[in-house]
């Protein structure tokens, strides 16, 4: 999957200079309006999910597990994107963000109470703005305080240096330590918060198995990277720790299925002209089935058994117990789509929802 980094990236820097308007006052980034505005621009080139129900639904398991950092800093806002990648990210001052191909891919409640405990972390750590630090001020030296005139904005050259080297640390992600920082902190807050820390480490396992069939995102996740693997089992030691303190902790998988049962799966031909191919549809297994046989069945093609089957964490060789609840794909039964525009105040984004129900 190719993502539009790049274009983040663009968007990001120029929010930044605009905010900020020298170099100088790089200590003193005002992350919340960076975040504010770029949120905009993110929006605008994603699209929300045109379905305010798991809107709200991503929010309320982010808001609860919020409710377990003791210093968030900031208002946060949770956003479902339009986006078949599997991703999530933060931008400063408390944006987080996932997509539908991020939902399609996890298999508990508890998996996406990692994911945004793990974006949280990033946020709470100003993973991004220390990123920008680093990679910018070379370049920005090198700019001559061009940072801070209306001239770097008539300077392409100078800003495509910019760019490509913030849209370089981007895909390559934060480098070991932050992202094994956030593992942590998703981990923790998670539990912190009723869910298994076991969640994030089958998501990882999860983004491993869905590398290896060519679908990359996740910070600059690969399945064979040394750092990839010791991440993994790093984050595996940390849930043991977690777990063995005990408490109430729970993976909500039936709940977590029952949510995203009809989310769209898959990239539209014609990006907001054509529905994507196929929806998920939760199905209850019968006895005598396979993935090949509910592939052929659900999704009129059995040669789908392999990623059926990954979006459940499975191997397509394992045999099936009936009574089992898995993911399957049917497809869209209309090529057509009329997007409805889901604003801000009709999902509820930035408003406290309570608890989890």
């Amino acid at each position: 999957m190719k993502l539009k980094w790049k274009s983040i990236s663009a968007i990001a820097i120029v929010v930044l200079l605009s905010v900020v308007p020298a170099y100088s006052q790089f200590d003193g980034v005002d992350e919340e309006a960076i975040g504010k505005e770029t949120d905009k621009k993110i929006v605008a080139q994603f699209g929300l999910y045109d379905n305010p129900e798991l809107q709200m639904y991503v929010q309320r398991v982010g808001r609860k597990v919020l409710s377990a950092v003791s210093e968030p800093g900031f208002e946060y806002h949770f956003k479902l994107l339009d986006h078949e990648m599997i991703n999530a990210f933060a931008l400063p001052g408390g944006y987080i963000y996932v997509t539908r191909g991020l939902l399609a891919a996890l298999n508990s409640e508890a998996a996406l109470a990692g994911v945004l405990g793990h974006e949280i972390g990033h946020v709470i750590g100003h993973h991004a703005v220390k990123q920008m630090k680093k990679s910018m001020s070379s370049l920005l030296i090198t700019l001559a305080g061009l940072a801070a005139s209306q001239e770097v904005r008539e300077n392409a050259a100078a800003w495509l240096t910019v760019t490509s080297s913030l849209s370089s640390q981007i895909l390559m992600g934060y480098g070991r330590e932050m992202e094994m920082e956030s593992d942590r902190v998703g981990m923790s807050v998670a539990y912190d918060s009723g869910y298994t820390p076991s969640g994030i480490v089958d998501f990882l396992n999860t983004m491993r198995d869905f590398e290896r069939l060519g679908a990359r995102g996740y910070h600059g996740f690969q399945a064979t990277h040394p750092d990839t693997i010791k991440r993994i089992i790093d984050a595996e030691g940390k849930a043991d720790i977690l777990k063995a303190r005990g408490g109430s902790m729970g993976m909500f998988r039936d709940r977590y299925l029952d949510a995203i049962d009809g989310l769209r799966y898959g990239k539209p031909k014609a990006r907001k002209r054509t529905l994507p191919p196929y929806k998920i549809k939760i199905h209850m297994v019968k006895e005598g089935e396979t993935f090949r046989s509910i592939a052929e069945d659900s999704a009129k093609d059995k040669g789908l058994a392999l990623i059926i089957a990954t979006l459940n964490a499975m191997d397509h060789n394992t045999p099936l117990k009936a009574g089992y609840r898995i993911k399957t794909l049917v497809p869209e039964e209309s090529v057509t789509q009329n997007l409805m525009e889901v604003k801000e105040d009709e999902v509820g984004v930035g408003d406290s929802d309570g608890e989890v129900k």
